[in-house]
């Protein structure tokens, strides 16, 4: 892997603060397979700011469902960057690790559909 490609791949990786909060009360968690920071290095992973220069740290959310049968859906954005590309790359960056299944979350011992939000934060690079 070349430099660039490294520190890109670096940057995103420890840039991109994620964190979910869940709809559901009184379930047990849900998970991405390893975890929620496997699923931040598979987001970070997935998405090339390479074309992109910021100076001040930037905010987006997005949110999505986890299925009862463990599958990422309704992938939306709630809160844009200001960028119409840049919101779409991040977008495409989770629609692309969407196929792998989560352990949906449980009530009364029953799998429920739940809700995600993921606020993210970009900040410049130093």
């Amino acid at each position: 892997m070349n430099k660039k490609l490294l520190t890109i791949f670096l940057f995103a990786l420890f840039s991109l603060n994620l964190s979910a909060q869940e709809a559901v009360k009184n379930s047990s968690d849900k998970a991405m397979p390893g975890g929620m920071n496997s699923f931040r290095a598979e987001v970070a992973k997935q998405i090339d700011l390479s074309d992109f220069i910021w100076k001040e740290p930037f905010r987006l959310v997005v949110t999505f469902i986890v299925s009862k049968e463990g599958k990422m859906e309704n992938i939306k954005l709630e809160e844009s960057s200001g960028n119409t590309e840049f919101d779409q790359r991040i977008l495409d960056g989770i629609k692309r690790i969407r196929k792998k299944k989560w352990t949906p979350a449980r009530k009364n011992g029953e799998p429920v559909e739940s809700f995600y939000t993921l606020p993210l934060t970009f900040h410049p690079p130093k």
